[in-house]
């Protein structure tokens, strides 16, 4: 025995058993929280989705105006293709120049 009065043998586990209860499913409240678990799950999944779609489409966006720019740069100004697309000059000018 130790001095806390436990005895110390070698197949003794003090944690046994610690921690590792799972929580009951008959338990108040505990349905609820696995419904929300389960849908912050499938939001967290959609948001992933979405953040693919997001970035394919911006790949898809900076492909178009690399296009026209490079076909016809007098054409497709900085400030006409903003306009045309609906954005801002400075984003224009930020994709025009990232691929340089």
């Amino acid at each position: 025995m130790d001095s806390e009065g436990r005895s110390g043998g070698a197949g003794t586990d003090p944690l046994k058993g610690v921690g590792s209860r799972r929580r009951s499913a008959s338990r108040p409240g505990s349905a609820t929280a696995d419904a929300r678990a389960a849908r912050a799950r499938e939001l967290h999944r959609k948001a992933l989705e979405a953040d693919q779609l997001a970035a394919q489409s911006r790949a898809e966006r900076d492909r178009l105006l690399l296009q026209l720019r490079a076909e016809d740069p007098r054409r497709w100004s900085y400030t006409t293709l903003a306009q045309a697309v609906g954005c801002s000059r400075e984003l224009i000018a930020l994709v025009v120049r990232r691929q340089r």
